[in-house]
């Protein structure tokens, strides 16, 4: 891991911002791609080639086929973005769960144009200083670290984002952003000896 991915991944959207990007969704395509992506931390490419028979109902989970390193995982997803996934595909049967304009699988770029846009209307900006939009990756580091910092457990963390070893949870997420650091010292370390 380069020193440029711990750093990308010390800038998290907190909760109450999440909150905002879903409000300011303004149509149920957007609202599912912005809930999927906050709630699993799933990858943009795992997003785009979600079908509608990878999504199970009944248990309230996506089935990712082939994501990065062509491994495949079960992930549990709240039921509130179930109902809007159940909503958007409307009774179709088949094909793939987010469509282009034309009927299509909508496009990586497309994507990426949808979270810009919402993060726009919502008036959250990137927490990270080198970057002006938000972006679809914002999104999983956020996720792991709201995760961990409610208690969930890191193995569990791992198995959901689809990595190949629990050493890589660690290695980016594991180890609290300097901002946790910094509160937990002060609340803790500072009163101590004061």
């Amino acid at each position: 891991m380069t020193n440029s991915q711990q750093r990308g991944a010390d800038y998290i959207l907190k909760p109450a911002e999440i909150k905002k990007l879903v409000w300011a969704c303004d149509n149920p395509r957007d609202r599912c791609i912005i809930k999927l992506f906050a709630y699993t931390g799933i990858r943009r490419e795992e997003l785009q080639q979600l079908d509608i028979q990878d999504l199970d109902f009944e248990r309230n989970r996506i089935y990712i086929r082939e994501g990065k390193g062509d491994k495949s995982r079960i992930i549990p997803v709240a039921q509130s973005v179930m109902a809007d996934l159940k909503f958007l595909i409307s009774g179709r049967q088949k094909g793939s769960v987010f469509l282009s304009q034309k009927g299509g699988r909508i496009a990586l770029t497309h994507i990426n144009w949808i979270v810009r846009k919402v993060g726009d209307r919502a008036g959250v900006k990137n927490p990270n200083p080198r970057r002006k939009a938000i972006n679809p990756h914002l999104f999983r580091h956020s996720f792991s670290r709201n995760a961990l910092n409610a208690g969930m457990d890191i193995r569990r963390v791992s198995q959901m984002l689809g990595h190949a070893s629990i050493k890589t949870t660690v290695d980016v997420y594991g180890t609290p952003s300097v901002d946790d650091t910094q509160q937990d010292y002060e609340q803790k370390i500072e009163g101590m000896y004061g």
